[in-house]
Formats: structure tokens, C-alpha cells, sequence
């Protein structure tokens, strides 16, 4: 294939014409919803014999009721005025899944909502709005800095390593936020860090931004009588002690702390995508030690919820024996291929519907009636998942994450945040898990 020279204007103008296609994609959905909602009040449906517009939608054009409701609710909310056929401009950047996740967010939480920021952000914040956290964890905006980075020992000593002013706050922001999202909780508050602000959010209260100038200048009120550089940490909360990997730790992130080249090479590292902390265990934690025999093995069987490489039997074990597949084989058959939306197509747009993980008219209102779920672990890095699909595969998968906001146009003239998004953890099905 020959590939042509392209200017810094040809560069800018491919970017915008990707930007305004997401943009019709979305639009798209406003535009159907506003559709089925003049059909629903003029009660339209009933010209064809139709008793509702549900019992219409699903004959007519094979849309669930619930994706029906959905199509609407999404048009009530981010619709110019309400009730017109085009998206707001504030939500022209998030994409469909983040506007779906948002339905039951309050307008003030919406705010808090970037397009850094994934669903399992999104979903966490609900869960946070739903159940009245304890007091005497984090009370003040100052016990919940001072929580984050007791449970992020080595940004704190990497922050204490090097000398910042105003005009360095984005290393600052680096070295805190790598990935340019996370998300915190604990106590009272809910924190969300993205590239251009920090986001904090009280228990029944609105959120309030705060500048990483702000955020830096809280930090150094509370370490810096004890800093001492990389032991800034120690000094600070004592000895050498750390946060235990396996402990809770109230801790929901979208990134992980930066890695070394070698440790990206390991298949147990910690899970990413909303987990910073191990304390879901890693691999690592649980590998036996050297020359441990296969009774240590763990003895689970279930290839189905676990897939990290340690549990794999040595390649020269006979398959007839253990009855288990490689990574690539038990990856292979549950591979879901992303599907890419298109424009007015009633018919895909159910078909993707039906295959989310989240639909909001199911959600339980609280954490008790929620259905249990398999745990699927996060086992591998992101560029280990890529390197078991076919082309055709990685192309939509590639394809699925842009469009899900985790790796955005803008991202690719950065390589750091490249190498990131490769090192970030993923399970199984490519996804980052919490």
C-alpha cells in the first residue's frame, strides 16, 4: 500500500472530520429519541394500532422497551432545551456510553464527568451518591489528600524528589495522575484527577473543582514538616510499613502508577482501569515459590473466571491430563468484537443495546440487591490482550476503545500516553477491571 505525505493541515483537518462522525454517531441517538418521544406524546403509534410506543418500537423497528426508554431519556437530558433533535454542546466530547451511564447522575455530578473518564467512573460515583459513607475516615478535603497518597507511598516519594513552582504543575500532575484520569474514594469524598483539574465531590453536596496548584499546596500543607525526600513516606505515617496489597482500601482509580519497562513484561502485575492499588492481588502475590511442587497450585479449575498465567500447566504436561486450554484458547472463544454504531440504523444500534453490560432501567437502588457477578481479574497487560487477536479483531477493538473515550485522537501524538494505555491491565476480554 503506498501512503502519501501528509501536511500538519491534512493531520488537523482528518482529526476534525473524525471528531464531527463521533459527533453524528451520537447525535444520531439524540435525533432517535426525539423522534420516538413526538411519536409517544402525539400517541402517533395509535394510527398503526399500536397501544404504546414500546409495543410500537418493538414491531416496527425490533428495539426493546428498555432501549426505547433509553433512546428518549438520553433525548430529555442532553437535548438542546430538552426537546429538540440535536446534543447540547457540553456533551458533544463524551461518548454514548458515558451519556447512558450519566442518566441517573444529578446535573451537578455531570460536571464532574469528562471524556478521560471511563463507565466503571461513572458507575462508582453512583454507587457513592447511593450509600452514606462512614464518618472519621476523611471528614475534610485535607484527610482525603492525606489518605490518597498514604495509599500511594511511591508518588508521595517520587513528589518529594523533585522541586515544583506554578509553572510546573503539569509534571506534578504527571507524576500524580500518569494517565490523566483516576478516580478516589474515601470518607465523605469522592475525588476525580484529570489533566486539567482535580474534582471533589462531598456526600450530599455539589462538586467543587479545585486547580493542581490547589491540590499541591493542601499536599505540601500536610508533609512537609515530615518530608525527607524518597522517605517522605516513612517519615510521615512510620516505619516501612505499607497499605497491605489483599487490604480494602476504598481506592477506585482509572490508572495505575507508572511502571518500569521491566515490570511490564510480567503478566501478574496489578489490574488498572479503575484499580491503582493490588488489592484485588496480583499474580505476583500468589506465584509459588521456586521449586514449589503442583500440590501448592491453586485449585481452581474454572478457566472461565480465571485467566492469569501462573495458572497455566507446564507445556510439557500432557492436555488429555488437565483438561485446560492456553491464554490464547480460553481467550479466543469469548472474545466479544466490539461493534461500531451506524448512523440511523435502529436494527445495530438493539443489537449493540442488547449486548451492554449496563442498562440503567435494571440497576438495583442499592448495593444489597444488586445480582452477584462473576469477578473476572485483570491478568494481563493491554498490549499482551492485542498480540491474541486476529487484525480484523485488534482493527474494532482499537476502533471500540476510541470510541469509549480510553484512548482518544488526541492521545496519539503523546507516545507516554501510548505506552500507558499499552501497559494499563486488562482482563480476558480486553477490559479494564475495577
Amino acid at each position: 500500500m503506498e501512503y502519501m505525505q501528509m501536511t500538519l493541515d491534512d493531520w488537523a483537518q482528518m482529526k476534525q472530520k473524525l471528531r464531527q462522525e463521533l459527533i453524528g454517531v451520537k447525535q444520531s441517538f439524540v435525533r432517535i429519541g426525539y423522534a420516538l418521544r413526538q411519536i409517544d406524546d402525539q400517541r402517533l403509534y395509535e394510527n398503526d394500532g399500536y397501544k404504546s410506543i414500546a409495543e410500537f418500537a418493538k414491531a416496527e423497528y425490533g428495539l426493546e422497551a428498555s432501549t426505547t426508554s433509553r433512546f428518549m431519556s438520553i433525548n430529555r437530558e442532553y437535548s438542546i432545551d430538552g426537546y429538540s433533535e440535536h446534543l447540547r454542546p457540553e456533551y458533544t466530547d463524551l461518548g454514548r456510553s458515558q451519556l447512558e451511564e450519566m442518566l441517573k447522575l444529578p446535573d451537578s455530578d455531570r460536571q464532574m464527568i469528562q471524556p478521560e473518564a471511563s463507565r466503571e467512573d461513572i458507575r462508582e460515583l453512583k454507587r457513592f451518591n447511593k450509600t452514606e459513607p462512614a464518618a472519621g475516615v476523611a471528614d475534610d478535603t485535607s484527610q482525603l489528600i492525606e489518605k490518597f497518597f498514604e495509599e500511594n507511598k511511591d508518588i508521595l516519594n517520587e513528589v518529594y524528589s523533585n522541586e515544583f513552582d506554578e509553572e510546573s504543575m503539569s509534571r506534578f500532575a504527571e507524576i500524580v495522575n500518569p494517565a490523566g484520569n483516576r478516580s478516589f474514594k474515601k470518607g465523605l469524598y469522592f475525588m476525580m484527577m484529570y489533566e486539567n483539574r482535580v474534582t471533589i465531590k462531598k456526600f450530599g453536596d455539589t462538586p467543587k473543582n479545585m486547580s493542581w496548584w490547589e491540590f499541591y499546596q493542601v499536599m505540601r500543607s500536610i508533609f512537609d514538616e515530615d518530608a525527607a525526600g524518597t522517605r517522605t513516606w516513612q517519615n510521615h505515617f512510620g516505619g516501612d510499613n505499607e497499605v497491605q496489597e489483599n487490604e480494602p482500601t476504598g481506592e477506585h482509580t482509572t490508572a495505575e502508577t507508572p511502571e518500569s519497562e521491566d515490570d511490564n513484561a510480567a503478566v501478574g502485575e496489578a489490574g488498572t482501569d479503575e484499580v491503582e492499588e493490588t488489592e484485588s492481588g496480583s499474580v505476583a502475590d500468589n506465584e509459588p515459590a521456586p521449586g514449589a511442587g503442583e500440590e501448592q497450585k491453586d485449585d481452581s479449575t474454572d478457566g472461565d473466571t480465571d485467566c492469569r498465567e501462573d495458572n497455566r500447566e507446564p507445556a510439557d504436561r500432557p492436555e488429555e491430563q488437565t483438561g485446560e486450554k492456553s491464554l490464547g484458547e480460553q481467550i479466543a472463544p469469548a472474545q466479544k468484537s466490539p461493534q461500531i454504531l451506524e448512523k440511523s440504523e435502529p436494527e445495530s444500534i438493539e443489537k449493540e443495546e442488547n449486548e451492554a453490560q449496563s442498562i440503567e432501567e435494571n440497576e438495583p437502588e442499592t448495593e444489597d440487591e444488586k445480582p452477584e457477578t462473576e469477578v473476572i481479574e485483570a491478568c494481563m497487560t493491554r498490549r499482551e490482550y492485542m498480540n491474541t487477536l486476529t487484525v480484523a479483531k485488534l482493527a474494532d477493538y482499537i476502533a471500540e476503545e476510541h470510541h469509549s473515550g480510553h484512548l482518544l485522537a488526541s492521545d496519539l501524538i503523546f507516545p507516554e500516553k501510548i505506552r500507558q494505555w499499552l501497559r494499563d491491565k486488562v482482563d480476558r476480554y480486553g477490559e479494564a477491571q475495577s
